[in-house]
């Protein structure tokens, strides 16, 4: 593993919250007990195989979701818990290469930086962006995360970067409503509800989803259990900069800012990646 350089701001991330870990070291301190594929790690489309890729296919990612949607600030991130459709369906993906397993939508959470630093966990074609967005799915098969924390299909997780460009090429109007309620959350364990109704495809705008490049990994946060398919986009989002600032105001429980809340790249270990052609994902309508 070649390791990249990121620039990294002098900031207070925060002391202990009820998660049990914070970013202060983005990682180094967690005494995790790896094995071959941790998370993150970085991701180059040249060295990728376009072989035996595994297929996504989205499911009930068009429908809108129950009301109320709520952002939470819990700490060392914010999270929105992803309910049913209003048509009682839960959204879902299937994956080619895991025998038609269905991986239920859970929730979804983000990593950032600061005004000095970019925060995105993984790193595309020696870059690193401003933030990225991670929509957590459990595999049905399993009855709860622990169970699918021991298993290597245990969740598949779909990665959306998100730039800070000013002014923004490739805009979500859902991702937007998100990031202008982080304004109202900025202490721990308060939520705020979202002012419009959304379906989970809103977030991708005007994004490329026939682009990703996947991979087997883990999870980010401790314990940061190898149970985890990565599909991770190749083309960002881009967010306001006046909304960037909403993630930059975070404050934990002693009101330090909550900042660069990302792990450290990892050894990739020479793990295969893919590099999807084009189609290869389908948000099933028919669904």
């Amino acid at each position: 593993m070649f390791l990249i350089v990121r620039s990294f701001a002098l900031t207070n991330s925060g002391t202990r919250n009820h998660s049990g870990f914070n970013y202060n070291k983005n990682g180094r301190d967690w005494n995790i007990k790896g094995g071959q594929r941790q998370s993150p790690i970085a991701l180059c489309k040249y060295n990728a195989t376009t072989s035996y890729v595994p297929k996504l296919e989205l499911i009930n990612y068009h429908k809108l979701l129950c009301d109320p949607l709520s952002v939470i600030n819990v700490g060392p991130t914010v999270l929105m818990r992803i309910p049913k459709t209003v048509e009682d369906e839960q959204p879902a993906v299937c994956i080619s290469t895991e025998g038609g397993h269905i991986f239920e939508a859970q929730q979804l959470h983000f990593h950032w930086g600061s005004e000095q630093s970019r925060g995105s966990e993984h790193n595309l074609d020696g870059k690193f962006y401003d933030g990225e967005m991670h929509i957590v799915h459990k595999n049905a098969t399993y009855e709860t995360n622990s169970e699918a924390g021991r298993q290597p299909n245990g969740f598949a997780v779909l990665a959306i970067m998100l730039r800070n460009l000013k002014p923004p090429e490739m805009e979500s109007v859902a991702l937007n409503e998100i990031f202008n309620q982080v304004s109202e959350i900025s202490a721990v364990e308060s939520a705020k509800h979202l002012d419009k109704s959304m379906a989970l495809k809103d977030l991708f705008g005007g994004m490329d989803t026939d682009q990703y490049l996947s991979y087997q990994g883990s999870l980010t946060t401790p314990p940061c259990a190898e149970a985890v398919i990565w599909f991770v986009f190749q083309t960002p989002i881009d967010i306001p900069q006046e909304l960037w600032q909403n993630f930059w105001q975070l404050r934990n429980s002693q009101g330090h800012r909550v900042l660069n809340t990302y792990r450290i790249l990892q050894d990739d270990h020479n793990r295969p990646v893919y590099l999807s052609e084009s189609k290869r994902i389908s948000i099933a309508s028919e669904i």
